[in-house]
């Protein structure tokens, strides 16, 4: 990704990022306190529409338990005072449909007053009664009158008759002497209490106790949902109607009816401020997305020109033109101090290529000087190599070694010597070329004899390792610092290097001896890594041991490459020092001519 694409998008993150978080909790709280008063203004509705409903209710049971308190005589009284006192509680209660005044079996005592044909009488206005509906009258008297107590008022479920729209409710007074006093009270009088205008979304409505809808529209009525509510004032009711609409509701009681009053609006209605403030975050975050952009452009142009002339330069540099010179633009700053500092690191590069010539030249005198040294050089190795035998003396390998090597480089150094001789000496150019073919094998060889000499010893240079000069060692910080010198020859062979070292790896030892032991292992799992294959290295405490853990996977182990039985003398070097300090070196086991796809090394050493 381009650095201009890289400012761009930062700026426009950095600007946007907190708006989008802004009015996400401008949403969270917005909607959360639209749903506390909306919820509020419902129960407070509920609680005073049942109210209205309950004292509507009583004031017509008081009505009737009046008109009856001073007529117990009717039930020996004659049919034309009975027709009277219907006649009476029919005209003094407008909300009454049918007046009726029965015996204990259910018969009339008096003609019942119910208006007979719409329009028509002193009464008009109510509901015309035919035949069926003064039938289901009688039925619900008589009901209502078995579960009413003799001297008490009481009252049905209300019913919507056929082709009305108040429902009504039957009331029954017992009469002493047996006699009954029926009434069908309409209740249209509160029709209007439940209406809302047609724009609103709110609902009111009034159940009955089975949750079947008495009053109101009911279009966000769910019986079901409402069926497993808890008796009471409620608030913040929620239920979902069967065409997916989410509901939120209140409900309160009707006292003494077993009603109650719903109040109800769809959830998505209480959100329209929500959705404004979305709106309006998303109009803010758009422009100042706008705004980040052609910021972020102009800042980034000032930033990348100057980069791409360093960039050009650097690659004229690199390609041989030492020297080249960046002209800083004016301003300042940062880009200003980095194109200086390359245009030293130019000049300078000049300056070293000039005396890496001169040094060349040098070198190549010297090396004509040594042609003629050979002998002298010579003699210089084999004082070397006795030295070197007289302190390897930590194992047998390491013995057997060091006088291989020995009886091994006089041969070497004689025909390396009678080589360079006969170099020198050489006719023709094709001979002098196999001559210094010759010579260039046997100074391979005279290498390969001196590493050999070098792993017969513990460290190379340094001394056997003294236990009375130990000292607490972080094991973990020197495998770290071994690590990051071999995390690039890793990285050149295209192998992927991780490490988790817990803190408090503390073991007692020589620093220098344990960085050169793990230095010799890493080096030897390197020649069994291929490409594409990662070493995962783990430092953890395990009872009293410190265990580092050398993971290998991700791809075939080159175990049986010529590089790999190479390295078998980088883990002799390392298990001799672990050896030395108490530890030991486990090595998985390879099963014979199976390219394995994983292997476990662990070392273990005591804690400090």
């Amino acid at each position: 990704m381009r650095l201009r694409t890289r400012f761009v998008l930062l700026i426009t993150l950095a600007a946007l990022m907190p708006l989008a978080l802004l009015g996400g909790v401008a949403i969270k709280v917005s909607t959360a306190r639209i749903v506390a008063k909306v919820t509020e203004v419902q129960v407070r509705t509920a609680d005073v529409l049942s109210d209205h409903v309950a004292d509507w209710l009583d004031l017509q049971l008081q009505l009737i338990a009046r008109q009856v308190s001073t007529l117990d005589y009717l039930a020996t009284g004659q049919i034309p005072e009975r027709s009277a006192f219907l006649r009476l509680v029919y005209s003094q209660n407008p909300a009454v449909q049918i007046a009726a005044l029965v015996d204990s079996k259910g018969a009339d005592m008096a003609p019942p007053m119910a208006l007979k044909v719409a329009g028509t009488g002193a009464l008009a206005g109510r509901d015309a009664i035919d035949a069926a509906r003064l039938e289901r009258f009688y039925a619900d008297v008589a009901k209502v009158r078995r579960q009413t107590p003799p001297g008490r008022v009481g009252f049905g479920e209300p019913v919507v008759p056929a082709g009305r729209k108040a429902p009504v409710v039957v009331l029954v007074a017992r009469l002493v002497g047996g006699a009954t006093l029926g009434a069908e009270l309409s209740l249209s009088p509160l029709v209007s209490r439940f209406s809302v205008p047609p724009e609103s979304e709110e609902d009111l409505a009034l159940l009955d106790s089975a949750q079947q809808l008495v009053l109101g529209d009911g279009s966000l009525v769910d019986a079901e949902a409402l069926t497993a509510l808890p008796e009471g004032l409620l608030e913040d009711v929620r239920y979902t109607l069967a065409d997916g609409t989410k509901v939120l509701a209140a409900s309160a009681p009707v006292a003494g009816t077993g009603w109650h009053v719903l109040v109800s609006e769809p959830l998505d209605s209480t959100s329209a401020s929500a959705r404004d403030i979305v709106e309006q975050t998303a109009y803010v975050m758009g422009v100042a997305a706008l705004t980040s952009i052609i910021l972020g452009l102009l800042v980034s142009r000032q930033i990348t020109g100057p980069v791409l002339d360093l960039s050009k330069a650097a690659l004229a540099v690199a390609e041989g033109h030492a020297g080249l010179r960046v002209e800083s633009r004016p301003g300042g700053g940062e880009l200003t101090e980095l194109t200086h500092a390359f245009n030293f690191m130019s000049r300078r590069l000049d300056q070293n290529r000039l005396e890496i010539a001169a040094q060349r030249d040098e070198i190549e005198a010297f090396n004509r000087e040594l042609q003629a040294r050979v002998e002298q050089r010579t003699q210089q190795l084999r004082q070397a190599q006795d030295r070197l035998v007289r302190t390897a003396r930590l194992a047998a390998v390491g013995e057997m070694g060091a006088g291989l090597a020995h009886e091994l480089n006089n041969p070497l150094a004689g025909i390396l010597g009678l080589t360079q001789v006969l170099v020198e000496r050489a006719s023709t150019k094709g001979e002098a070329g196999m001559l210094r073919s010759i010579e260039e094998q046997t100074q391979r060889c005279s290498e390969i004899v001196s590493r050999m000499q070098a792993f017969s010893r513990l460290d190379t240079g340094a001394p056997a390792l003294d236990q009375k000069g130990w000292a607490v060692v972080d094991i973990g910080a020197v495998i770290e610092e071994v690590l990051g010198l071999m995390q690039g020859s890793f990285a050149d062979r295209g192998v992927t290097l991780a490490w988790q070292l817990a803190s408090g790896l503390r073991v007692r030892g020589d620093r220098g001896a344990l960085g050169q032991a793990f230095t010799q292992l890493l080096t030897s799992l390197r020649s069994a890594a291929a490409p594409g294959s990662h070493l995962n290295v783990k430092g953890i405490t395990q009872d009293r041991d410190v265990v580092i853990e050398f993971r290998l996977g991700g791809a075939p182990l080159r175990v049986g490459d010529d590089d790999w039985m190479a390295s078998g003398m980088g883990f002799w070097t390392a298990r001799q020092v672990l050896a030395a300090h108490g530890g030991q070196l486990d090595e998985p086991v390879f099963q014979p001519k199976i390219a394995p796809t994983d292997g476990r090394w662990a070392v273990r050493l005591p804690v400090a």
